[in-house]
């Protein structure tokens, strides 16, 4: 069937079933009061370059084990979505335009499957593609852009395999995964979002693998409320507030990931959040490398965090993280901060080179250092002030240059077998000269006029 027009009906345009074949080709399908195109019962058709649109219903329905080849159609305008797939139908759906759908673009439910490669999907009220009841189609190589919601939106036990898409411009996430879904999402470009990169709530899972994420309004991804994603050789760049933000019981493994040059922190844990975070770079954040702040936990091991504009990690407001086997190195500030109540257990890390005390220790913290080298700061090694305290034990102090363990006043830690050496102390030369001490203390984290010791036996 070539150039026909079927329009206006008040059923179905094309209803096909039962193991049906047939080609349909540069047809206009439109305005029909049910679904432009039903395929269902093993059938089987062809359409290439047709037109579906402004149908009252769906553009394409497939299901009941509907099959089916659609190329290079344009589907638009449609009341629902412009594809719908149910009940295990599989179709293929390739170079087709499927564009301002008065709700969603693609809607794969109960069980659906399908291949959909290199199609435009755009401009549709609600999200680009909806995959959800156990669902398990494959999206690949698609532009998935300008939605009025978010591009790709898995919930409900949903699956599929996300795979080389661009996906932009969406005015939600680019990706969201929700409600036990547990998808695989792989080499796709998630970018210039309106909203987060990808979002990962309410016991979300997935497998997010060698993504680039960038450029997005708000994190490039967030993981919150029981959620546990693997996030792994992802790169995580240039957004305009966090690159990777755990809260509110937000789990998960990241690891091997470039995240770097955000406006706000690399990475944010809160609010009972306790991710592993393994052998990842994290660089150039505006507000540190890692912020682990209100009850946030974490295992941070065998990172590089260095070159942010503040702390390399902060640790702050009764979090209890572990960092172990990091190297924390060339910060603009210090190396770890820990304030207002913060604890953790720093063990075996490397801190070096940074502008500022390599770690500060104030406002009532309390963590333990134990086996870290800190040393070539441009300040002290270890700060302890304002009524804080903690336990040393085993660190190698060395090459500092305002000393190697600076105490204020009543400040009496646990200090077990440290060896500090080699430091320059170049505090008590400034007092000898009569320098003003605030002038050589980090103007972001507190003036070091109440100290009075400077351990360097």
């Amino acid at each position: 069937m070539k150039h026909c027009l079927i329009a206006d009906c008040e059923n179905v345009g094309i209803f096909i079933t039962d193991n049906a074949q047939g080609f349909f080709e540069d047809c206009e399908i439109a305005r029909n009061n049910l679904a432009g195109v039903w395929v269902k019962n093993q059938a089987n058709p062809m359409f290439r370059r047709c037109h579906i649109h402004h149908g009252r219903d769906v553009g394409i329905f497939t299901f009941e084990y509907g099959q089916g080849y659609f190329d290079k159609c344009n589907i638009h305008g449609n009341r629902i979505s412009g594809i719908e797939v149910k009940n295990h139908a599989n179709p293929t759906v390739v170079r087709c335009d499927v564009h301002h759908g008065q709700t969603g673009g693609i809607y794969v439910h109960e069980k659906g499957r399908g291949q959909f490669v290199e199609n435009r999907i755009y401009s549709n009220a609600f999200a680009g593609i909806w995959i959800t009841s156990q669902s398990d189609p494959t999206i690949r190589k698609n532009e998935i852009f300008t939605g009025q919601q978010g591009g790709v939106y898995i919930f409900g036990e949903g699956r599929g395999l996300i795979e080389q898409n661009n996906i932009y411009g969406n005015a939600l996430a680019g990706i969201q995964i929700r409600t036990g879904s547990d998808p695989i999402v792989r080499l796709n470009k998630i970018h210039d979002g309106l909203h987060g990169g990808i979002y990962v709530h309410e016991k979300g899972k997935g497998l997010i693998e060698e993504n680039e994420v960038y450029g997005n309004t708000l994190a490039g991804i967030w993981v919150t409320t029981g959620s546990s994603p693997i996030l792994r050789k992802n790169r995580i760049h240039s957004g305009k507030q966090v690159g990777v933000y755990f809260y509110d019981n937000g789990h998960g493994l990241l690891e091997e990931n470039d995240i770097f040059n955000h406006l706000y922190s690399g990475v944010q844990i809160r609010t009972g959040s306790n991710p592993k975070i393994t052998r990842n770079k994290i660089w150039g954040g505006q507000n540190g490398g890692v912020l682990v702040y209100n009850n946030g936990l974490g295992v941070l091991e065998d990172n590089e965090i260095f070159d942010n504009a503040m702390a390399g990690v902060w640790i702050k407001t009764d979090s209890h993280p572990v960092l172990r086997r990091n190297k924390i190195y060339d910060g603009r500030d210090g190396g770890v901060c820990i304030f207002n109540k913060g604890r953790g257990l720093l063990e075996e890390n490397d801190i070096y080179r940074n502008a500022q005390a390599g770690v500060l220790i104030s406002t009532e913290s309390n963590p333990t250092l134990r086996r870290n080298r800190i040393f070539e700061g441009r300040a002290a090694g270890v700060e302890i002030t304002n009524g804080a305290t903690a336990t040393l034990e085993g660190n190698f102090l060395f090459l500092n240059k305002f000393g190697g363990l600076c105490l204020a006043t009543d400040v009496r830690p646990v200090i077990r077998d440290n060896h500090i050496y080699d430091n320059h102390n170049a505090v008590e030369k400034a007092v000898a000269k009569g320098y003003c001490l605030f002038k050589i203390s980090s103007c972001t984290s507190f003036p070091m006029h109440d100290f009075y010791r400077f351990d360097d036996p």
